[in-house]
């Protein structure tokens, strides 16, 4: 079980009454291309209307992320959502940590700068109240030589907080076993109580529904606090 998971350090979070990710795993690994693409759907209904224009990172439109990119918690989904201010405060510590000649604190400030370059800016005007992000992830084979993929998800992300009776829901649709031309295996499936402040894992998160719909495998969770989620699949 994982039990650590290295996010930004947030002063002043926005407060969130909901969040949604719909996940749909479309096996273009099958039909030419060597990666899995991943189409994502995140809302965040926040708490109160943004009460100033608000800019977040995301990947850009029509370019699948690889996932393998180098992030400080190897994970690019955690980074999506990101307040551009958030950013700007990780760079009042870098001046800091160069002042003070902290060697780990630049190693790891200089990996989070270099893993923003993969994302852009998306703007949200004052008043808005549900924040929505859509991107595509590139899932490639976990090792050379094997057809197992791995999906990881944190929602609802750094610079929210859930507050109140907040739902964080998240629907991952997968390939099903009864799919003939792209059957596939879920080999782990994994909800975690996450702490973002500290990054520990405490507990897991239960699964709510996990079902064979046609040609699809359904799995979904919902949650109250911060939730991280893995999926481990393979194609038969």
């Amino acid at each position: 079980m994982t039990n650590h998971i290295t996010t930004l350090t947030v002063a002043t979070p926005i407060d969130m009454s909901w969040s949604h990710v719909n996940c749909t795993v479309l096996s273009s690994s099958k039909y030419g291309l060597p990666y899995d693409r991943v189409k994502v759907l995140h809302e965040i209904g926040l708490a109160s209307p943004l009460a100033q224009d608000e800019s977040f990172y995301a990947p850009p439109v029509g370019r699948p992320i690889d996932v393998r990119t180098v992030f400080p918690d190897g994970n690019i989904v955690s980074f999506v959502g990101q307040r551009y201010a958030d950013l700007q405060d990780e760079l009042a510590k870098y001046g800091q940590a160069v002042a003070a000649g902290n060697v780990d604190e630049l190693n790891r400030l200089h990996q989070l700068f270099l893993s923003t370059a993969s994302l852009a800016p998306v703007l949200f005007k004052q008043g808005t109240q549900v924040l929505t992000f859509e991107y595509e992830l590139a899932l490639h084979p976990v090792a050379e030589g094997t057809t197992d993929f791995e999906l990881t998800l944190l929602a609802p992300m750094p610079s929210f907080r859930p507050v109140g009776q907040a739902q964080i829901t998240v629907l991952i649709n997968l390939p099903s076993s009864n799919n003939v031309a792209f059957n596939a295996t879920v080999l782990e499936k994994n909800g975690y109580v996450f702490d973002p402040a500290t990054g520990q894992v405490s507990g897991e998160v239960p699964l709510q529904v996990e079902g064979d719909y046609g040609l699809r495998k359904v799995l979904v969770w919902n949650w109250q606090q911060d939730p991280y989620f893995r999926v481990l699949y393979r194609y038969n």
